[in-house]
């Protein structure tokens, strides 16, 4: 295999604490990897930023998981980059959607609402190839980013019992 299960989503954001806030409060990626300002070295280069950059970052995780998965928040300053654009009711090419899943949707689409986020798609079961499945949602983060959620036993999904495995009801 040419690479390794993916390590992180790296995201620019605009306000660390907020979204630090959202992963861990809306989320619960509350283990932190790694936190702190990258000072000196390159880092600068590896996001195509000048070195004047400052760069605070916080790396979040699934707490008592691997290392894998992560979600790393990177706030730059002086000069901060600029906002993509995109359309934030449907999907954008080059667009990362990250895809997580999780035991009940339902708080997570009542705080996405309550913090005033975009939400794509509402809670819904997913009909697919004449099946119906598991419940799904989109929403959008703090910053934009595109989020997706499946509805799935966290334990089952931890043993390897995942919904694409499962073909679903007939509709």
């Amino acid at each position: 295999m040419p690479v390794s299960q993916m390590v992180r989503a790296a995201l620019m954001v605009s306000n660390l604490d907020q979204s630090r806030d959202f992963y861990t409060q809306v989320l619960g990626l509350t283990e932190v990897y790694t936190e702190g300002e990258a000072k000196g070295g390159n880092m600068h280069a590896l996001i195509g930023m000048p070195d004047t950059v400052t760069t605070r970052v916080c790396i979040l995780k699934v707490p008592g998981k691997p290392a894998y998965g992560m979600v790393g928040l990177f706030e730059v300053k002086n000069p901060s980059p600029p906002n993509i654009q995109r359309h934030n009711s449907s999907s954008n090419i080059g667009e990362l959607c990250m895809v997580f899943y999780c035991d009940n949707l339902d708080p997570i689409h009542k705080a996405a609402k309550a913090r005033g986020l975009t939400i794509v798609a509402a809670p819904v079961q997913l009909r697919v190839r004449g099946h119906i499945k598991q419940r799904e949602m989109t929403l959008r983060g703090p910053d934009g980013e595109k989020i997706n959620l499946i509805e799935w036993d966290l334990a089952k999904a931890d043993a390897g019992d995942r919904p694409e495995k499962w073909p679903g009801v007939p509709e």
